[in-house]
């Protein structure tokens, strides 16, 4: 077996060649398959097309599409048949995806491009693809040869599914059917965007509807392409909208499913096969990680029987991409369009005499948090500001903040809210946040403990009101000395409030606010927003923005 040229590095080939001699002998030792298909995956790609981390203009060789093309490539050799599936939210997530989406939208997405030389035969609609607007991820759809699914999006105006819900693929008679669902979370975390034009039905309900569709057409193997994880709670509260995550309810329920490749959670699932009174023959379930760390490897072997097909699971792994080459052809191809992104970022934007950086924002307030909030709040005149620390790796440094700083400072599409809340709604939203930390044992630890339970980009600070998250309490009553303007808050105290649209809308299960008065909408990027005030400014330092409100007791 000769490996191709990219694959120069000792460690992987290594690797590689171990998998490939694995692939084959695995393969051999079938000889009753009338059938064998390697399903080839990727999911939650985020923009991550070039192994190259755009926030510090350096390497990343952990996450990178190019890589996991060059790996699909490398096992396609040992394969007849192969199916490509992409399983969703790779309109948004880095600066690559962000410069394609605002800046320069005249040509094709770059990383569309590349699954389509790639020959993916289904790409999922994930929530973040919603993140641009409708009219956009049209125009990134129409560019594209690959066929879109998500079956349970409808259309508000025409009651029909608004992408494909599923394709089928024939191999030597053999009639392969994909279904592509994706996470009903996007009609609260999108709403304003999406609410009255598209219609999010629950997961499972349409998976049992289109399974029998599929069935009806006398598919032989049915594989499920979700954005939505195998299993876990959901980031909201609604009797209106389904599960979030609901890949193991189906599992549960549907007969008949063969495989399952998910998405969304960002976990890496691999090597297992799941059983249910549903499904007793077994699901192979695969999950390849997050910003193309992985590619997902699923091989099935079929068999004609007089009972009809039997599915064999073979290999079903997550291979890391971090020791692999880009993909030669495609980096050559899409150069420029990495370097056009790169200069875009490092360009400055201010300058500032000191250094910034969030290390422990989660628990002391700090300046290139305030900055948020500030901002937010000129835009707004609103009385109080919140935002949760997303990175606590963000830093300003060396006389220059660029482009590629303030996004990892604030790295998603949030548009701004203004809103009207009661002195009751502040607390509670305030003890809501405060369960991310444990309580306190009055060990003498360096900083407080996170409990687990709730990630970090839900962990909300307010800016405008004074307030002490007291640890050694329990949650429910860590808010201590919540004040405005010298007053203690009283319940029936009414506040405006400026915050991102995730949050606005309940994101993050923060039902407490989902249904307050809308006093504004800005249609603007938060992140668009800081740019243009300290690009304005020219020069800016901590002590411009910096106020402290709140403070953490443990």
């Amino acid at each position: 077996m000769k490996l191709p040229s990219s694959l120069h590095h000792f460690g992987f080939i290594f690797l590689l060649a171990a998998l490939l001699v694995s692939v084959s002998s695995c393969s051999s030792e079938q000889p009753d398959d009338d059938l064998t298909l390697a399903v080839l995956s990727t999911a939650d790609l985020h923009g991550h097309v070039f192994p190259w981390d755009y926030y510090a203009d350096a390497p990343d060789e952990a996450h990178s599409l190019l890589k996991a093309l060059t790996l699909a490539d490398s096992l396609s050799q040992h394969y007849e048949h192969t199916l490509r599936l992409d399983t969703g939210d790779w309109l948004q997530g880095n600066p690559f995806a962000e410069f394609y989406a605002r800046v320069d939208t005249s040509g094709r997405y770059p990383l569309l491009q590349a699954l389509e030389w790639a020959g993916f035969d289904a790409i999922v609609v994930g929530n973040h693809e919603f993140n641009f607007g409708i009219p956009h991820l049209r125009y990134r759809i129409e560019q594209t040869d690959v066929d879109f699914l998500a079956a349970n999006v409808v259309s508000e105006e025409t009651g029909e599914p608004a992408f494909k819900p599923y394709i089928i693929r024939e191999y030597d008679e053999f009639k392969i059917g994909v279904l592509g669902l994706t996470t009903p979370g996007s009609a609260i975390w999108d709403r304003p965007r999406v609410e009255g034009r598209l219609r999010f039905e629950d997961g499972l309900a349409t998976a049992e509807t289109y399974v029998a569709e599929l069935q009806a057409q006398d598919v032989d193997v049915i594989i499920l392409a979700l954005h939505t994880g195998f299993e876990g709670s959901s980031s909201y509260t609604s009797d209106a909208v389904g599960p979030e995550n609901f890949g193991k309810m189906i599992a549960d329920t549907v007969p008949g499913i063969h495989a399952m490749i998910l998405s969304h959670t960002h976990r890496v699932i691999e090597d297992l096969t799941y059983t249910s009174a549903a499904n007793p023959q077994g699901v192979a379930v695969i999950q390849p990680g997050r910003w193309a760390s992985h590619l997902g490897y699923t091989e099935l072997g079929f068999r004609r029987t007089e009972n009809g097909t039997e599915v064999r699971i073979g290999t079903n792994r997550a291979l890391p991409v971090e020791h692999a080459s880009p993909h030669r052809e495609y980096t050559e191809r899409l150069q420029d369009e990495h370097e056009r992104v790169r200069t875009h970022f490092t360009e400055s934007i201010a300058t500032t005499d000191s250094v910034w950086e969030s290390s422990d924002a989660r628990y002391r307030d700090r300046a290139i948090t305030d900055l948020i909030q500030y901002v937010q709040m000129q835009a707004t005149g609103a009385d109080l500001s919140s935002s949760a620390i997303f990175n606590t790796d963000a830093r300003f440094e060396d006389g220059v903040i660029t482009r590629g700083s303030l996004a990892r400072l604030y790295p998603y599409e949030n548009t701004l809210y203004h809103i009207r809340i009661s002195g009751r709604q502040l607390k509670d939203y305030l003890e809501f946040s405060a369960r991310y930390y444990e309580e306190s044992t009055g060990t003498d630890l360096d900083h407080p403990v996170p409990s687990g339970v709730t990630p970090g980009y839900n962990f909300d600070v307010v800016y405008g009101a004074e307030y002490t998250i007291d640890l050694t309490r329990p949650v429910g009553e860590r808010i201590q000395g919540l004040t405005f303007e010298g007053q203690p808050v009283q319940d029936d105290d009414s506040f405006t409030l400026a915050l991102n649209s995730y949050r606005a809308v309940g994101g993050g299960d923060y039902d407490m606010i989902a249904d307050a008065e809308v006093i504004e909408v800005i249609d603007i990027s938060v992140r668009l927003l800081i740019e243009d005030f300290i690009s304005q400014k020219g020069h800016i330092n901590p002590e411009d923005v910096a106020r402290t409100y709140w403070q953490i007791n443990w």
